[in-house]
């Protein structure tokens, strides 16, 4: 693009799994848009190191899940307790839904 500087910018930033945009309006000086190349570039380490972070902390969780996949639930008898409890609570609901369209129906 040309300014009525004569500024002219061609760049292009490829990152991979990241989406970066750094604003080059032909209004801004060779300068300026090294200025704002170098703040955009500036901080390429710190991202690194925390998604070196993120990956450790996931690696961390994903070992713990894969521990835990081989033992038994622990509130296995709780949750079938829950089940059957769920399942006399539908059943009433149930008929009474039906007790009261045939109310509606002798009416």
């Amino acid at each position: 693009r040309f300014g009525r500087d004569g500024y002219r910018y061609t760049t292009v930033l490829l990152r991979t799994g990241a989406g970066a945009e750094i604003e080059l309006p032909v209004t801004v000086t060779p300068l300026g848009a090294i200025s704002r190349l170098e703040h955009g570039l500036e901080n390429f380490e710190g991202e690194i190191e925390r998604y070196r972070q993120r990956l450790a902390d996931t690696r961390r969780r994903l070992a713990s899940y894969q521990a835990r996949e081989d033992g038994d639930f622990a509130f296995a008898a709780e949750l079938t307790e829950k089940r059957r409890q769920l399942a006399e609570v539908e059943k009433a609901l149930a008929s009474d839904v039906e007790g009261s369209g045939e109310n509606a129906i002798a009416a």
